[in-house]
């Protein structure tokens, strides 16, 4: 439970859920034959990564988390195009809103870090 306690602690095993989520949608691309399963492959490593080495990361690069939202949405759109393009109606709409989403924390979070970094560094 210390680890819940800990805002770095948090910060680092949020990522853990979306690096498991997406490394899945690498597999189930994989196995039905959808040509992006490198693209969600690629991703789920890189969150894997950050998990493992967020502190360092995130000291060094203040805009880290907000970038890895921005990845995230980017998934979501490629997910809402092959949705779109195997005639689904309104699921695709659920992923457009959700790359949205994604796209607004990647700049909030961004802002955020930044800020905090630059009140943190003195300048």
């Amino acid at each position: 439970m210390a680890a819940f306690k800990n805002r770095e602690k948090r910060k680092q095993l949020a990522h853990i859920p979306a690096a498991l989520t997406i490394l899945m949608h690498a597999f189930e691309r994989y196995h039905s034959g959808h040509s992006t399963w490198i693209f969600f492959t690629i991703a789920g490593i890189c969150f894997l990564t950050l998990v493992m080495f967020h502190k360092s990361i995130a000291h060094k690069i203040p805009w880290a988390d907000g970038a890895f939202f921005l990845i995230e949405g980017c998934l979501s759109l490629i997910v809402f195009y092959e949705f779109i393009h195997a005639g689904k109606k309104a699921l695709p709409m659920i992923y457009l809103g959700l790359a949205i989403f994604q796209f607004i924390m990647a700049w909030v979070m961004s802002r955020k870090g930044i800020r905090h970094h630059k009140a943190g560094s003195g300048h």
